[in-house]
Parts: structure tokens; C-alpha cells; sequence
């Protein structure tokens, strides 16, 4: 089974370790992780992704802004994109949807749920 890559669009250096240290936990999983819009950008352009998760407040642009150009760029419909955000559950889902997301996680991540949430959007 070949690699699935995650790009993990995180300004915060703890979420991205955070994050980093829970796909660590499922063998099969590369995370990229960009802190920009622009760093998101150039990984568009440097190979797959199969799943994009997205900060909904990075430096140079908004995450609902960002996942409108990278499906512009060429990132697939099927590649699924999630919010995540230490918005309200209720709030974090309402930017979803209006963002054009295809689901969202919150901060903080518990781990379980994470991993669960992880398989139903790329298969075991």
C-alpha cells in the first residue's frame, strides 16, 4: 500500500507536532505541513495529497479563501479538505460548509476521534 499524504495548512508549530504525533500513530500516513498559504501553494505543486486539513486563520490568507485557490490550482474534488479550528463546534461547522470544507475538526483534537475520523475520510 502506497503512502497517504496529508497536507496539514498550520500556522502554529504545536498543532503541527501535535498533529505530526498522532498520524505517527497510524503507519501508512506522510504529513507535509505548510504554515502558509504560499507554502500550500508550492506542496500543491511538489505532488499528491489525499487529504487536506486547513487552519481557518493563517498569515497571508484566510483557510476558506485558500481551499477556493487550491481547487482553482488543481487539487482534485475528491481529495477531501477539513477545517480545523478551535471555533465552537456549532461555529466550526457553519464555516465549513459556507467554506466550501467537506467536514472539521476542533481544537483541541482528541487523538481517538482523530484516528477514527482519519480512516472514514482515506479507508483503513
Amino acid at each position: 500500500m502506497s503512502m497517504r499524504v496529508v497536507l496539514y495548512v498550520e500556522d502554529d508549530p504545536v498543532s503541527a507536532m501535535l498533529m505530526q504525533g498522532i498520524l505517527e500513530l497510524r503507519p501508512g500516513f506522510q504529513l507535509k505541513v505548510a504554515r502558509s498559504g504560499a507554502d500550500a501553494r508550492a506542496c500543491m505543486g511538489a505532488g499528491r495529497v489525499d487529504l487536506l486539513l486547513c487552519d481557518l486563520r493563517l498569515p497571508d490568507v484566510p483557510g476558506d479563501r485558500l481551499l477556493a485557490e487550491l481547487r482553482a490550482q488543481g487539487l482534485p474534488m475528491a481529495v477531501p479538505a477539513l477545517l480545523v479550528t478551535a471555533e465552537a463546534d456549532y461555529v466550526a461547522a457553519d464555516l465549513a460548509r459556507r467554506g466550501g470544507f467537506d467536514g472539521y475538526w476542533t481544537k483541541p483534537l482528541d487523538v481517538a476521534a482523530t484516528l477514527r475520523s482519519l480512516e472514514r475520510w482515506l479507508g483503513g
